[in-house]
């Protein structure tokens, strides 16, 4: 099974049939995933510290509400 990542949007697809694949691999819009390229970004997460985020909250939706 070959992986291939999509240059524009990041998915990614998976092939099994070796026509398939070699059109992938033909195709300009995609490129294929390294096995050791899948293991960087688990690795990269076990070591990092955990690092706090602010969160923006957003405001609710719809016209205010009348006020009587």
């Amino acid at each position: 099974m070959v992986t291939f990542r999509c240059k524009r949007s990041g998915n990614t697809v998976s092939f099994v049939t070796p026509s398939d694949i070699e059109g992938m691999r033909k195709h300009e819009g995609y490129d294929e995933v390294i096995e050791h390229e899948k293991a960087k970004p688990e690795e990269s997460l076990v070591g990092d510290p955990i690092v706090s985020k602010e969160v923006k909250v957003l405001k609710k939706r719809g016209p205010k509400p009348r006020i009587k």
